[in-house]
């Protein structure tokens, strides 16, 4: 089984006007329409047998709606696992996780640049408490972003900070755990037993296939997920980035998959 575990759908309202900003943006060319029904259909295509699509509250006001979309979505798309989210700014974000797990939602995306805090804020601690408590994962963008390309807000250093003060919190630091900053990753993140990672973008920044060898190398490799950051880079791309390294064939089936069916609870049927 194949999962993608690092994936982006936007509602059918906003999906095209979204999809052309994040273009001018990134100066990235999208691979799918951004909708749910479409990005299930191209996940077929490219024989992926499951994804996680990581919906991001970019608006306190968001959150609810975002939230019940994402469970509808997963009755209606039997290979899609949705994840929720909350807004730092909302004052019932922590309410909000409680309802996330009464939707049966696995975890939620939490975005710092585009909700705007920095990961080891205090401010963000009740959130992360409520997620420890009630077993939700939480992923994280990590690293440099296009959106805020002068101001990274979750560095290496900052996001092991966390992972020590909430040692039962799991978290899922995207990008291999820090895109562009990879030095910084194996020197402060790899070997936490709290910390995951996933390989979203790492076959478009990642020049140097020994930098993720170092990582891989220096943290449990049940930790790791594949992940392509679609409608950004396609999944069949990073899958291949997977299957190019010099790893044993029993270590790239559980990136390419085991790892986050087991990570997610999700079964082949």
């Amino acid at each position: 089984m194949i999962i993608d575990a690092h994936v982006h759908t936007f509602p059918e309202n906003i999906a095209e006007k979204a999809l052309h900003r994040l273009e001018s943006i990134s100066g990235l060319t999208r691979v799918t329409d951004g909708t749910a029904a479409g990005t299930a259909a191209y996940m077929k295509k490219m024989k992926i047998d499951k994804f996680i699509n990581l919906n991001i509250a970019t608006a306190p006001g968001q959150q609810h709606t975002i939230n019940t979309v994402a469970a509808e979505n997963n009755k209606k798309y039997p290979d899609m696992i949705s994840l929720g989210s909350v807004h730092p700014e909302n004052p019932e974000a922590v309410d909000e996780l409680r309802r996330i797990k009464e939707l049966s939602l696995k975890g939620i995306k939490l975005h710092p640049d585009y909700q705007d805090f920095f990961i080891d804020e205090e401010r963000l601690y009740p959130i992360y408490e409520a997620c420890s408590e009630l077993e939700l994962p939480i992923v994280f963008h990590a690293g440099w972003d296009c959106y805020s390309p002068d101001v990274i807000h979750a560095v290496p250093a900052a996001s092991a900070k966390v992972a020590a003060d909430f040692p039962k919190l799991k978290m899922v630091l995207a990008h291999f755990g820090g895109l562009r900053l990879w030095d910084d990753v194996e020197t402060f993140l790899t070997g936490l037993e709290n910390v995951y990672f996933d390989t979203a973008m790492a076959a478009t920044y990642m020049q140097d296939p020994g930098i993720a060898m170092r990582i891989i190398n220096k943290h449990p490799i049940e930790n790791i997920f594949m992940g392509s950051d679609c409608p950004w880079e396609a999944p069949d791309r990073s899958a291949a980035f997977v299957e190019s390294l010099p790893i044993s064939d029993d270590r790239k089936e559980k990136i390419l998959g085991q790892n986050a069916a087991l990570f997610y609870g999700i079964s082949e049927a």
